[in-house]
């Protein structure tokens, strides 16, 4: 095992580079999210509420559970979120027809508006990042990181 206090470059030197991968993942995701929220913020929104956005772009009319799911987040963090989007006349809730204990989600006009307005932005910033890298490389990190997700274990 790896000494603390090592440096995580003489690993990779040495060959190790679990934990400078890890490193590095903490790291440039740390950095993509502080840029986010710098870009959102312009737009008055947090991540949270442009991730809520964004999702129920590409799926409305899904309900409260099932947008918790796709977010990885629980049911009452979605509640406490939604509640501000709606009062902010981003989000409405509709009673589900077929289970009256479920609500369905869509984007009002304002929100389809502001999601409009800020997603050029992220797509700039994804550009600007990824752009980076080859598209080999891209296709390397993706296939990477996309095996690590499958694996992961929810808890």
């Amino acid at each position: 095992m790896p000494q603390i206090a090592c440096d995580i470059a003489d690993l990779a030197a040495a060959g190790d580079y679990a934990l400078p991968a890890w490193v590095s993942i903490v790291r440039v995701y740390n950095k993509l999210v502080r840029r986010l929220e710098r870009m959102l913020d312009q737009h008055g929104l947090c991540l949270a509420h442009f991730e809520i956005l964004v999702k129920l772009s590409m799926a409305e009319g899904i309900t409260q559970q099932e947008l918790a799911s796709r977010l990885l987040v629980t049911k009452g963090n979605v509640c406490t979120l939604l509640d501000r989007m709606e009062l902010n006349h981003w989000v409405e809730r509709r009673a589900h027809p077929e289970d009256r204990r479920a609500n369905r989600l869509f984007l009002t006009p304002k929100g389809k508006k502001l999601l409009e307005q800020a997603f050029p932005s992220h797509i700039k910033i994804v550009d600007e990042t990824m752009g980076i890298l080859s598209n080999t490389q891209q296709k390397s990190v993706f296939e990477a990181l996309s095996r690590l997700d499958r694996e992961l274990i929810e808890e």
